[in-house]
């Protein structure tokens, strides 16, 4: 080797072997393709490195004279650069034909090189002339070697950029450990989460999205857009044919690297949404159980996500399955708190105002002479109806407490609903007499000894309720017991607030049973209608109570997959209509509908 070569060869190197970094290595490769094309006495050149895959990849990349590359990557198209990637040897070609296949100008000789690391290919030494010479065999050599040399930095550096994204990664890991032993609340701690996420990967749109077994249902806890943007799609969908529901069927995660479309139809996932060029995402486990989903997704950058980037957000996702369930875990012991504390004091004071009655009618009781029967029969009757109260009233909050622990089984059988009806309407009659409260039912008025009609035909006055309801049964699929509570709670609430008058209707079609139960008190503001049914929830000072009533109705008339509302303004009356399918098998078509309309989301 010429003093000059060996000159040239320690220069080359020892700049090589300092490059310890992607940048390094950029400035490396400008000055090595300067000293070749000189060496070579060549125009135009490039070299190409591109190592690795995903986040931790390394490109760089050198050109000069002007030259372009044909192709991306080291995927070259069919042309002497391709040629030259395949080869175990670098080599000179000279054409007799002038040449353009990678650069505007055209060509007469071209000196190609692959450069390798660790067996594979790795980059590309491209060098040109307009001339038309032949480039000796110890020139071609030189630039072999040289090329060893570049492959074995592109590795070496490649290693070491590699090992500092591990070390961000595990910063990453660790600081999403940090925030979830803060004490931010579940949806603040998250939001941290995913934006710290969104930075590491480089990606333009991260998820965390939580899943509920029980009712089958993917919901976004929180999201990260990196142009900003807001989430435009439904925030709680079943689970379907689609990315995430893969994902938490399969209990494990999946990588897309170049188009998330044409990947799912592979897999045979419903692919919704913006197709994205690089997308991953990783399920959510606690104690073997998936709670959810975190998937990132890039829109402009294709191989974005490696091996790498999958372990990084399966630590994160294992991360956040914990944090889920601690948070739900806590909300839950908060909510219980909170639901005995006012539960402990809504039933001191409801059961203060039933049981002070009945002491009162006793005190009175012992005052009045035994010989004033009819009295004493009127104050015993008025005692046994607070107690009844009182009854009903535990009744109330051990439904509830079956309804909200999930333990309450209806006991559905085919009845005339006008039943469990008739029993309610009989246990407020005394009190709808004592304050002449008129109680109608489908048109007809119903008075302490029974139900009489308020039409003209003679045959149908002073007709027993037990009578008319084997004249005009309404059948349907229902627990009677239940629905008896649900009529108990419904009149007993316009019992308070009627001024004169309450009107019941109950109807059927063929695969319906609507309820209306009304009356005109002084109403509600018709903004309240909706929150009447949440637990605890008052209408008016004057009215104390448990709050419990609506909230049983409303979980009741769920059970029986039906539907319930208010209907109410000031000074317009109140009126609470409900409604479920008639027979079992209307039920369940209801059911295939409400499944079909959710799979087209």
């Amino acid at each position: 080797m010429a003093v000059d070569k060996i000159s040239l060869y320690h220069n080359i190197v020892s700049l090589l072997n300092r490059a310890n970094s992607k940048s390094e290595l950029q400035n490396a490769l400008n000055v090595t393709l300067d000293e070749l094309l000189d060496f070579l006495g060549f125009s135009y050149g490039a070299i190409r490195v591109n190592t690795g895959a995903g986040r931790r990849s390394l490109a760089a990349e050198t050109k000069g004279g002007g030259l372009k590359l044909c192709f991306d990557k080291l995927d070259a198209p069919d042309c002497l650069c391709k040629k030259a990637i395949e080869s175990e040897n670098p080599g000179a070609i000279v054409s007799s034909d002038s040449i353009g296949l990678c650069c505007r100008t055209r060509l007469s000789t071209l000196v190609c090189a692959p450069i390798k690391a660790g067996g594979e290919s790795v980059g590309l030494f491209l060098a040109a002339t307009t001339e038309k010479i032949v480039a000796p065999d110890d020139q071609i050599a030189f630039i072999n070697l040289i090329c060893r040399n570049i492959g074995d930095t592109a590795e070496r550096t490649h290693a070491v950029e590699s090992d500092h994204q591990r070390a961000l990664d595990m910063k990453t890991v660790n600081a999403i450990g940090r925030l979830i032993t803060s004490k931010l609340n579940l949806k603040d701690m998250v939001r941290e989460i995913v934006s710290t996420l969104g930075g590491v990967l480089e990606t333009d749109e991260v998820n965390v999205i939580v899943y509920d077994g029980a009712r089958r249902e993917l919901s976004f806890l929180a999201s990260y857009f990196a142009d900003g943007s807001k989430l435009d799609r439904p925030e709680v969908y079943p689970l379907s044919d689609g990315i995430n529901s893969w994902i938490i069927k399969n209990r494990r995660p999946l990588l897309m690297t170049y188009d998330t479309q044409k990947e799912c139809e592979k897999l045979g996932i419903r692919h919704g949404g913006r197709p994205a060029k690089s997308w991953l995402g990783a399920p959510m486990i606690y104690q073997d159980r998936v709670v959810g989903v975190i998937s990132v997704q890039s829109y402009t950058k294709t191989g974005l996500y490696d091996e790498n980037s999958e372990y990084l957000i399966s630590a994160v996702a294992n991360q956040c399955a914990v944090a889920v369930e601690n948070a739900r875990l806590f909300e839950e012991i908060i909510d219980r708190e909170e639901e005995k504390e006012r539960l402990y004091f809504s039933l001191t004071h409801d059961l203060l105002s039933l049981i002070n009655p009945v002491a009162g009618f006793t005190k009175i009781l012992k005052t009045i002479p035994a010989k004033a029967k009819e009295e004493r029969a009127r104050l015993i009757d008025n005692i046994t109806n607070a107690t009844e109260k009182i009854t009903r009233f535990a009744e109330d909050i051990l439904i509830y407490a079956k309804i909200k622990s999930g333990k309450l089984v209806l006991d559905i059988s085919r009845q005339n609903v006008l039943k469990p009806l008739d029993s309610a309407i009989r246990v407020y009659l005394p009190e709808l007499d004592m304050r002449a409260i008129e109680l109608s039912v489908n048109g007809h008025d119903i008075g302490v000894n029974g139900m009489q009609h308020s039409g003209p035909e003679p045959d149908k006055k002073d007709l027993g309720l037990e009578k008319l309801l084997s004249i005009t049964p309404i059948m349907a699929d229902l627990d009677a017991a239940q629905i008896e509570r649900v009529f108990l709670n419904c009149i007993g609430n316009s019992v308070k607030h009627a001024r004169s008058k309450i009107e019941i209707e109950v109807t059927s079609s063929d695969s319906l049973i609507t309820c209306k139960v009304s009356d005109d008190g002084d109403g509600v503001p018709s903004d309240q209608c909706a929150v009447l049914f949440e637990e605890y929830y008052q209408a008016g000072e004057k009215q104390k109570g448990v709050g419990l009533g609506l909230p049983s109705v409303k979980k009741i008339i769920e059970l029986h997959d039906g539907a319930i509302k208010a209907v109410s303004d000031i000074q317009a009356g109140f009126t609470i209509e409900f409604s479920w399918p008639r027979t079992l098998a209307d039920r369940r078509e209801r059911e295939m509908a409400g499944r079909s309309a959710l799979g087209n989301l």
